[in-house]
């Protein structure tokens, strides 16, 4: 029989008590050849210690608090036979560790929508590492970034990094929320949606995750691949394309990275072109046209 959230968090407070009494009590203060010889050294061995014994004792502190909110839940359920959770809270402090473990623990295909590169999990290096040693390994990963961290070289390095592991990408100009899916066993969001800096929820249950996958999926169609970046691209195919996403001039002009005057110059070219007076005019135009159509597969073959 599993331990309840209440005896969990005794227990788990009763050996960190131990072990912080075992530690102080077998640690000197300081070395005594330190004190007599080098007070230098002695400094920078007291702040040492200190170090360690703080970033102990911050982990310490998230996962009581993480305890506590457990706890919380434990007392919300009624009593008699308890059914699992529809989600788990977790603090901002444990999620890093969660989804390392998620990412060893779980198989199929990784799917994440991060609102921000600056805050989250995703920031930890030792996650990215093994994310793109999984994909070396053939795990499928699919990412949608915010078309502003593209364009920042720092986030950039980042998404093209997981590029050319193999994760599958696009871009969107309004980010919706941060989540990851972790095959089909797991998600893992923002408690506080579209806030990249809040808490974080871990939801198990199984029509909850196919909601999620479905969400991604949708997110995904309509996302933008991500801009060219040394492969050759027709510019007024991929202009027509924007336009017929439904994106505005100024979401236009950030994706391409240039002037708002240029793709408003552009498109006027297009439309005197295929003899359109409004944007109307020209969709129509380029869907009679078929200029956006797919290569059939002997266009393809003929092509190579």
């Amino acid at each position: 029989m599993e331990e309840k959230p209440q005896e969990q968090a005794q227990q788990h407070a009763q050996e960190q008590a131990q072990q912080q009494a075992q530690e102080e009590a077998e640690a000197p203060a300081v070395e005594p050849d330190l004190l007599v010889t080098d007070p230098l050294a002695t400094l920078q061995h007291v702040l040492e210690r200190e170090v360690r014994r703080a970033d102990r004792r911050r982990l310490e502190l998230a996962e009581i608090r993480n305890a506590l909110l457990q706890l919380g839940m434990g007392h919300e359920r009624p009593t008699g036979e308890e059914e699992p959770p529809v989600w788990e809270p977790l603090v901002a402090d444990v999620a890093p560790t969660m989804v390392q473990r998620l990412v060893e623990t779980t198989e199929g295909t990784i799917r994440h929508c991060v609102v921000s590169l600056d805050a989250g999990p995703g920031t930890d290096e030792d996650i990215r590492d093994t994310a793109v040693a999984r994909m070396g390994r053939g795990r499928p990963q699919r990412g949608i970034y915010p078309l502003n961290a593209w364009q920042h070289p720092d986030s950039r390095g980042l998404i093209e990094a997981f590029g050319h592991a193999g994760e599958v990408q696009r871009v969107t100009p309004e980010a919706t929320s941060d989540f990851a899916i972790f095959g089909e066993s797991a998600v893992m969001a923002v408690a506080t949606w579209g806030d990249a800096g809040s808490n974080y929820v871990l939801i198990r249950h199984p029509m909850l995750v196919r909601v999620f996958i479905e969400l991604f999926e949708r997110l995904f169609a309509l996302a933008l691949p991500v801009p060219a970046s040394g492969r050759e691209v027709d510019p007024d195919l991929e202009l027509l394309s924007l336009l017929g996403s439904g994106l505005k001039d100024e979401a236009i002009a950030r994706y391409l990275g240039c002037s708002l005057r240029t793709v408003r110059r552009r498109v006027a070219v297009l439309m005197d072109r295929f003899g359109a007076d409004t944007r109307f005019q020209l969709g129509m135009a380029v869907a009679e046209s078929g200029a956006l159509r797919p290569p059939r597969r002997a266009d393809r073959q003929r092509q190579r």
